[in-house]
C-alpha cells in the first residue's frame, strides 16, 4: 500500500517537473506576442469582513467568469526570476448565491490584465491578476446595507499556478472579488469575498 502511493506521488512530481516544451513546440512560439485563447474558471465564493468593523452580510455563492485571453508582449525579462509574459483578459461574470434561491450576479470585466511568470524548464507558471469590470444584480435583496443599487462595479485581484498542458492548460487560482456601485447610491460599504475556483484553457 505505502509502496504504491510512494510511486504514484514520485510519478506526479516527475509528470509535473519535466520540461513541457518540446522541439515541435518552442517556448517562444508558444507564449509568442499576439496567440490568444478562451478558456474559463468555476469555482465558489464566500463573503468576509474587509475592512473588519462592520457586520456585513454573509453570503456563500458559485460562479462561472468564462474569458478570451490575448498575449500582449510575448517573453519579457528573459533570464531573470521575473521572465514571463503579460495577457489582457476580457471576463464575463456568472455567480449565483448557493444557500437562498439562486439570486443572480452577471457581469462583464474588459479590463484585467494577468502576469504569468513563465520558465521552458517547467510546466507550471505561478499568475498574478489585477482588473475591473461592471454588473447588474439582485444581491442587493439580501445583503441592502452593502450594495444600495442593482448596478455594481467589479474589482478583482488574485493569483494562481497555471498547469500546462500539450493544448491548453489548467489552473487552481484565489481571487479578492469586491463589489459595489462606487457610492453613486446609498446605502454601499460594498462586499469582499475569497474566491477558489478551478481553471480550464483551450
Amino acid at each position: 500500500m505505502h509502496q504504491k502511493l510512494f510511486l504514484w506521488i514520485v510519478t506526479v512530481v516527475v509528470v509535473i517537473a519535466n520540461p513541457v516544451f518540446a522541439e515541435d513546440q518552442r517556448f517562444s512560439d508558444r507564449f509568442a506576442k499576439g496567440t490568444s485563447s478562451f478558456g474559463g474558471e468555476l469555482g465558489l465564493g464566500h463573503t468576509f469582513n474587509l475592512p473588519p468593523g462592520k457586520d456585513r452580510t454573509s453570503l456563500s455563492f458559485a460562479f462561472i467568469f468564462p474569458n478570451w485571453q490575448k498575449n500582449l508582449t510575448g517573453i519579457i525579462a528573459p533570464d531573470s526570476s521575473f521572465q514571463g509574459a503579460l495577457y489582457w483578459n476580457v471576463e464575463a461574470n456568472l455567480a449565483l448565491l448557493t444557500h437562498r434561491d439562486h439570486e443572480y450576479l452577471a457581469g462583464f470585466s474588459p479590463l484585467i490584465a494577468e502576469y504569468k511568470f513563465l520558465n521552458p524548464e517547467r510546466k507550471w507558471a505561478p499568475t498574478i491578476l489585477v482588473g475591473a469590470g461592471f454588473s447588474m444584480q439582485d444581491w442587493e435583496e439580501v445583503a441592502h446595507y452593502e450594495l444600495g443599487s442593482e448596478f455594481q462595479f467589479l474589482l478583482h485581484g488574485g493569483l494562481g499556478v497555471e498547469v500546462f498542458r500539450e493544448l491548453g492548460s489548467y489552473s487552481f487560482n484565489y481571487r479578492l472579488f469586491h463589489v459595489s456601485n462606487a457610492g453613486f447610491r446609498k446605502p454601499n460599504i460594498g462586499l469582499n469575498a475569497h474566491v477558489l475556483s478551478l481553471g480550464l484553457r483551450f
